[in-house]
């Protein structure tokens, strides 16, 4: 402060514009210069973690700037002396408040710059999944360190409240326990990794389709009638679910089948054979035949038919359906021009004779 300045209102608002308007001029500066210094620590360093940090930190420090800024043309006048002890007690408030954004905003980075870099290469998609998660717990917790020393700062008293937080949280946990227990059951199915998102599942007792979303508080599936089923997530932890696309989207194909007795076994199993490869062959719906061959076997002695099934194989849950479609329709009609029948339902019945004797008739 100039010697002329003090005791003078209008110097020492001169005086105070001067501070304040430098404190600006610094901040404007301040962030193209991070700017520039985070360039080239990227260039000269193998890691973008450097530059991550500095474009973290260039905010909060224009912020720290402008709050030092105004604090020092507040105090420099002599005309506010009465309420310096509410400056000093408002200016670390603000330096408590841009020092947690800070502190937010360089954890922020780090766990994305992680994600970016560092989740990719581990192999495992269990880091991926939980680091929305870790972002929102870590975010919470700083802003809430932040909140409990600004009060403290403010004269009110932490301790009562941090008792009345600790009962008015047993009752809060009581109250939401259905949602707490949906939202730790979502993080074990995350990182269990046993289903995810584009899986055809099926609950035992309950629905099946595709799942849409796996939320923190609930798992969308979409069923094969287009509807969007939501299932919380502690129900889902507790069924047993059946995963169609683990460990292989891949689907067997079983097509029931039945010939006449009069049939040649021997030339039934050739036809069913050949005529499999073929689709297999000839439909992208089916698995190539050189990884898989249709197996063909018979099972048993039915009312009318020898009954067997063909086993084949599908890419996934809908082509299975396309396969045993086709399979169906080309045995049809190479059965028809095998001359390979299909019986009707036969049945025989026996009436007595008069002479005590039974004879079959059809």
């Amino acid at each position: 402060m100039p010697e002329f300045a003090p005791g003078s209102p209008l110097w020492e608002a001169v005086v105070a514009a001067i501070v304040l308007g430098t404190a600006i001029v610094v901040a404007v500066l301040v962030h193209p210069l991070l700017t520039r210094v985070a360039q080239g620590l990227a260039r000269r360093t193998t890691t973008t973690l450097d530059d991550v940090l500095v474009q973290a930190v260039a905010r909060p420090l224009v912020l720290l700037i402008l709050v030092q800024g105004v604090f020092l043309a507040l105090t420099i006048t002599s005309y506010l002396d009465p309420w310096q002890a509410y400056i000093q007690r408002a200016w670390l408030t603000a330096v408590l408040v841009v020092l947690f954004y800070g502190l937010q905003r360089v954890a922020s980075a780090l766990i994305r710059w992680y994600g970016q870099e560092v989740a990719g290469r581990t192999g495992s998609r269990l880091d991926e999944k939980l680091l929305p998660l870790v972002r929102r717990f870590v975010t919470a917790l700083i802003y809430g360190l932040g909140a409990l020393l600004i009060l403290d700062n403010l004269g009110i008293k932490i301790s009562p409240l941090l008792a009345g937080l600790g009962l008015g949280g047993i009752a809060v946990a009581l109250a939401v326990q259905p949602t707490l227990s949906n939202l730790i059951a979502g993080a074990f199915v995350v990182a269990d990794g046993s289903i995810g998102a584009g899986d055809f599942i099926e609950l035992q007792g309950g629905p099946m389709g595709d799942v849409v979303e796996i939320g923190w508080r609930s798992t969308k599936i979409q069923t094969p009638q287009g509807n969007l089923v939501i299932i919380p997530n502690g129900k889902l932890v507790d069924s047993i679910v059946t995963n169609y696309q683990s460990p292989t989207p891949e689907v067997n194909v079983f097509v029931n089948c039945g010939v006449a007795y009069e049939s040649d076994l021997e030339r039934v199993e050739v036809v069913c054979v050949e005529v499999a490869k073929e689709v297999m062959r000839e439909l992208p719906e089916a698995v190539v035949a050189k990884e898989f061959e249709p197996v063909v076997r018979f099972r048993e002695f039915g009312e009318s038919n020898i009954n067997f099934f063909v086993l084949l194989r599908g890419k996934g849950r809908l082509d299975a359906m396309k396969v045993q479609h086709e399979f169906m329709k080309r045995l049809q009609a190479r059965f028809a021009r095998e001359g390979i029948e299909i019986n009707y339902p036969v049945r025989k019945l026996v009436y007595p004779l008069q002479d005590g004797q039974r004879t079959p008739r059809p």
